[in-house]
């Protein structure tokens, strides 16, 4: 049995939407960030940091967090086709870089924005609104470069990457950011992505 401890967040939406794509069975164990349960001890012992999501793969007697730790260990165990991480070549790490970069970078930025942008306006910061505002900008330049070669994917073909970088570009489609909707590869690509069944349903998961 594999259990997934979450919530309705993008970094957990990364994991449902693997799952779903490569048809694994899992129970979705809700860990709610409103009552901290992520500081109980239980938890901790789970995730050092944390955070979710959390996968537990009792098949294998294996705890894995971190999303990105978590999808590598779906592809490594689940994916004998090699849908969404090659097991060896050149296209292995065309995924794996862009996968470091959604982590890196895409995620943490984006996050950081999403917090300023939201906090009681006591507690916002123009000039750290305006420095990750301006980050975001360069980052989807850099996405759009990815693409300008006319592929599909990210990587070329459907990957982890793509599944990594969707919930959280996909809030910024929803709200019409116009870094976004200035580069019409970035939309197009990540309407391909939506119109998957396993990422529709990947997306609901953790939604009451």
């Amino acid at each position: 049995m594999i259990t997934l401890f979450g919530g309705p967040t993008t970094n957990v939406r990364k994991v449902t939407i693997a799952l779903e794509e490569l048809g694994v069975t899992y129970e979705c164990s809700p860990v709610s960030l409103d009552r901290k349960e992520q500081m109980e001890p239980w938890f901790l012992k789970l995730s050092p940091n944390n955070k979710i999501p959390v996968l537990r793969d009792d098949a294998h007697d294996q705890t894995v967090w971190e999303s990105g730790a978590i999808l590598t260990y779906l592809a490594d165990h689940y994916d004998p086709g090699e849908l969404i991480l090659p097991k060896a070549g050149p296209a292995r790490y065309h995924v794996i870089q862009a996968a470091f970069f959604q982590a890196a970078h895409i995620g943490p930025n984006l996050g950081r924005l999403n917090d300023q942008l939201t906090a009681p306006e006591e507690e916002k910061i123009p000039a750290m609104q305006a420095l990750f505002f301006s980050e975001a900008m360069r980052l989807t330049e850099v996405i759009d470069r990815m693409l300008e070669d006319g592929r599909p994917y990210i990587a070329g073909e459907y990957s982890m990457a793509d599944i990594m970088h969707y919930p959280w570009l996909k809030a910024g489609l929803d709200m019409q950011f116009p870094a976004l909707l200035e580069k019409p590869r970035i939309p197009e690509w990540l309407n391909r992505i939506g119109e998957r069944p396993a990422v529709i349903k990947g997306m609901e998961s953790f939604v009451e």
